[in-house]
């Protein structure tokens, strides 16, 4: 069965590089295969995964209402262009969603495009989903379930705010939720404050400022290929995993 894990958080709070990290805590905890699906119009996650950018599956859309109907069922030919999409990598595959909807119709295309990446994504056993700052991309229900919802934000009053108001509109919208966590990011060296300025959601991990973490980035490999004791954050967040999203500790 597969595993639903969502990262979500205000803008630049560090919630691609948290996917990635969480996305290594996985494969280390030996949880594999892995997808990896980046949900920001702007696409990134493939330069920290060291993978070719994807194609984004936002744009077939208008390339398939603008089609003529042809021999082969539009289900077939999605799920088809969806697998074709794939940025297939060693430990983890990667998916992009790319741009969100122009002004037409999209509701039959949409449901036939939720529906293959289900199935893409049912021969994995996680999923890590990378969304854009907000919700937008979890509310069109693209997601069936999520098991884990990991909200990043940093410690700061502002930071906590912020998480705050993405889990009470989690809730406002229903999603369709397991649990949900709080992952503390202190990616602009802030100060390291006890407490979650009384959220009740559980701590995932609590990362701090970790400056290994850029200097990875530069040198263009993959962050599923940090070593242990390389990077207290990724360490951090790989001490964590097993226990609180399940697998054999590392």
């Amino acid at each position: 069965m597969t595993m639903t894990i969502a990262v979500a958080g205000k803008g630049g709070v560090g919630k691609t590089t948290c996917s990635a990290l969480l996305l290594r805590a996985l494969a280390r905890s030996g949880i594999r295969p892995l997808l990896a699906v980046d949900a920001d119009p702007n696409a990134n996650l493939h330069l920290l995964l060291a993978l070719p950018r994807p194609e984004g599956l936002g744009s077939m859309r208008e390339e398939l209402l603008e089609e003529k109907r042809g021999a082969v069922p539009v289900e077939d030919r999605i799920a088809a262009e969806v697998q074709r999409r794939v940025s297939e990598g060693e430990v983890a595959d990667l998916i992009a969603m790319g741009r969100g909807e122009g002004p037409g119709c999209y509701c039959y295309v949409n449901n036939l495009l939720r529906r293959s990446i289900a199935r893409l994504e049912g021969a994995y056993r996680a999923v890590v989903l990378d969304n854009e700052a907000g919700m937008e991309h979890l509310s069109r229900r693209n997601v069936g379930g999520i098991d884990h919802l990991v909200l990043v934000g940093d410690p700061s009053p502002r930071g906590l705010s912020a998480v705050a108001a993405l889990r009470d509109l989690a809730r406002e919208l229903a999603l369709p939720v397991g649990k949900a966590w709080l992952l503390i990011n202190r990616p602009y060296a802030a100060p390291d404050r006890s407490g979650t300025g009384g959220l009740d959601l559980p701590v995932l991990a609590s990362l701090s400022n970790d400056p290994s973490i850029p200097g990875w980035e530069a040198t263009g490999r993959s962050f599923l290929d940090l070593p242990a004791g390389a990077s207290a954050a990724a360490d951090a967040i790989a001490a964590a995993v097993p226990g609180a999203l399940g697998g054999a500790p590392p």
